[in-house]
């Protein structure tokens, strides 16, 4: 085959690919602008009256949710990202006894599927009456994300050049000094692009929050799965106000994409030129 014709049935190949990844999303964003009479007679034909209330009725009903996952989300992402950096940086520039294995046996814990834990951490979680609290599902998310962190950040600080320790040192710089100096500027592009993909993980995770939390303090996703339109809504708008619901919680995700989407890619690259 020449390679003309190949690389056409290839890009042809990536369009059919990248249509059927975005239809999804534009059905869902029109038919949040439907009424539900709209969506059952014709559910792939464009709103002929985009009808905006729904959005307005949605957010009504998942706003403090928001608030919830915003602040449950930002801490466990710091805190993991804060604690997987500092394990990185001991695996990658520090010299102690059993440092390989003890690598390893982090690096095993991404081996064991996570909802093989699912139960001991649920019990874990009641007898130490986290239950129905934030921290419930944060520090969790913080110990849950540090085997991937601490594999990808060990990784990029051992191939960051010895010789800007070594000149460091000549000056006087201790560890904490090489960490906070060195290592810290130099991952940002990594830590950016961990950050982004926990937040996208955490913010839609629907199992842990529906186990761990209650309807006053549900989450996001907890949130428009239990979505119930108000009482002076029509009931056969349900699906498009829900559907209204799960546009708006992609919003955030889009936005922090948009404005991170240098830095994200940035850290892509750079992990895997040196892994």
């Amino acid at each position: 085959m020449p390679i003309r014709i190949r690389g056409l049935w290839i890009h042809m190949a990536i369009i059919v690919l990248a249509a059927l990844t975005i239809y999804p999303i534009v059905f869902m964003v029109v038919n949040a602008f439907k009424t539900g009479a709209e969506t059952a007679a014709s559910p792939f034909a464009l709103p002929l009256h985009p009808l905006f209330n729904n959005f307005k009725l949605a957010l009504q009903a998942t706003w403090p949710a928001y608030r919830q996952s915003a602040f449950i989300v930002g801490v466990s992402v710091f805190g993991m990202l804060s604690s997987a950096l500092l394990a990185s940086y001991a695996f990658a520039r520090l010299q102690f006894r059993e440092r390989e294995m003890l690598f390893y046996v982090v690096f095993g814990l991404l081996l064991i599927p996570p909802f093989l834990t699912l139960i001991p951490l649920f019990l874990e979680i009641k007898n130490l009456g986290l239950l129905d609290t934030p921290w419930g599902l944060i520090l969790p998310y913080i110990a849950g994300g540090q085997a991937f962190a601490i594999f990808i950040l060990r990784s990029f600080i051992r191939a960051i050049p010895e010789d800007l320790f070594e000149a460091a040192r000549i000056d006087g710089a201790h560890d904490l000094r090489l960490f906070w100096h060195i290592a810290v500027p130099l991952s940002v592009p990594i830590l950016i692009t961990l950050a982004v993909l926990n937040v996208v993980g955490l913010w839609s995770d629907y199992i842990l929050p529906s186990l761990v939390l209650n309807s006053a303090h549900e989450t996001v996703a907890m949130a428009i799965a239990n979505f119930v339109p108000p009482p002076q809504a029509p009931s056969i708008n349900a699906f498009n106000q829900q559907l209204a619901a799960f546009t708006l919680s992609s919003i955030p995700l889009g936005v922090l994409f948009l404005f991170l989407m240098r830095y994200f890619v940035a850290g892509i690259t750079s992990g895997a030129l040196k892994m």
